[in-house]
């Protein structure tokens, strides 16, 4: 791909997302950003935008946005519990064709919303793994086995059409099994992803401990009922929490310890989890987990604009730096909230939404332009990405 240049209004850059006032050129070839400097000189003037890293929504279901708001007035189990949930009861009977079209439908939404890195867990073993036409190569898809015994075949087929294995609650395998999953996937390099701690119960029953004295997985989910001294652990271990407020709440699970979670300074992103019955909005995470963390006493608005774009659950480095990929978010600045705002990253956090997004690039190339941007740097943009 050859060589071009952007200038745009200003940009959060590095990985301290400070917001840098512009105009900013940024040159991109072969697929990474070569340079920024200050200044006008992009063939491609967008003066009127702003430059971000993509938000990552690093925990979705989406197959159950098959049947949006099923069973809304059951308990958590009752709904999501493996594998009799109502969920799995209608996923079992969901045909090909739908299941590939909320797929597609729930990966468009989310590129909309300026959302560039997703990690999926997909229910349904390897079958499910032959659903849909990968969009985007930072689409992470991590099969979840279909049954709870002896699964080491069932987890070699997974890895090998995945990007790893989504323990659903370690409670569900015996220990010889989960240690089989944790040799399968880290002899493969893939990821290990698993929920823990999202309700009491499990909890109480030490599914941390379970899942930790057989292997260190990327990423942990939830952990809405970890104490201190877990999240210090999990800082030790240096894993990603990946938290999901609108759907503990949703769920009843409760909240977890954000104040906690800030001053240990555990590492922290944000996913959407369950897309039957909650929007994959990543924005209205971000605002939540700034409001939520504003009332325990943590008023911080680039430590939520950092869970938004950390990527570090599917080992990605999500920053606008010289050297990096070329993953851009584009939002409309000139004569916005944005523009006029004292504090960037506070407004940028409670009024972001996909109102504001113009279009989306990753590794170089365009994978989202908004409807609001005029013909002409339409077609200029086209140009220069083909």
């Amino acid at each position: 791909m050859k060589e071009f240049s952007v200038t745009v209004a200003g940009g959060f850059l590095s990985t301290s997302l400070e917001f840098v006032e512009g105009p900013l050129t940024l040159v991109i070839d072969e697929g990474k950003i070569h340079s920024i400097s200050r200044g006008v000189g992009g063939v491609l003037d967008m003066r009127s935008y702003v430059v971000m890293p993509p938000l990552a929504n690093m925990h979705v279901h989406i197959l159950d946005y098959v049947s949006p708001e099923i069973g809304w007035d059951l308990d958590i189990d009752s709904v999501v519990g493996e594998p009799y949930g109502l969920k799995y009861l209608v996923l079992d009977r969901a045909g090909v064709n739908s299941l590939n079209s909320v797929i597609g439908e729930a990966v468009d939404l989310m590129l909309s919303s300026g959302v560039g890195y997703v990690a999926e867990f997909r229910e349904l073993g390897v079958e499910s793994l032959r659903l849909g036409t990968a969009k985007l190569r930072t689409h992470y898809v991590l099969g979840m086995p279909s049954k709870h015994a002896g699964v080491g075949r069932e987890i070699k087929e997974i890895i090998k059409y995945s990007d790893g294995v989504g323990i659903s609650s370690p409670h569900y395998f015996t220990s010889e099994d989960l240690r089989t999953i944790f040799d399968l996937v880290r002899g493969s390099g893939k990821l290990i992803h698993s929920h823990v701690s999202e309700t009491r119960e499990t909890r109480e029953e030490r599914d941390l401990e379970r899942l930790l004295s057989v292997g260190r997985p990327n990423a942990l989910i939830h952990g809405v009922w970890l104490g201190p001294e877990e999240l210090q652990l999990l800082k030790d271990l240096r894993i990603t929490l990946v938290l999901c407020l609108r759907s503990n709440l949703w769920f009843m699970s409760g909240l977890p310890k954000l104040r906690n979670i800030y001053e240990l300074g555990v590492d922290v992103a944000l996913g959407t989890d369950n897309l039957g019955w909650v929007k994959p909005d990543l924005w209205r995470e971000g605002e939540l987990l700034l409001l939520l963390a504003r009332n325990a006493g943590v008023n911080d608005p680039v430590w939520v604009l950092k869970a938004l774009t950390n990527a570090n659950p599917v080992g990605a480095r999500n920053y606008v730096v010289e050297g990096g990929d070329a993953n851009l978010l584009f939002l409309r600045y000139s004569n916005t909230p944005f523009e006029r705002a004292h504090n960037k990253h506070l407004a940028l956090v409670k009024r972001g939404g996909s109102e504001f997004v113009a279009a989306l690039m990753l590794d170089g190339k365009l994978v989202y332009l908004g409807g609001e941007l005029e013909k002409t740097l339409r077609e200029g943009l086209r140009d220069h990405l083909s």
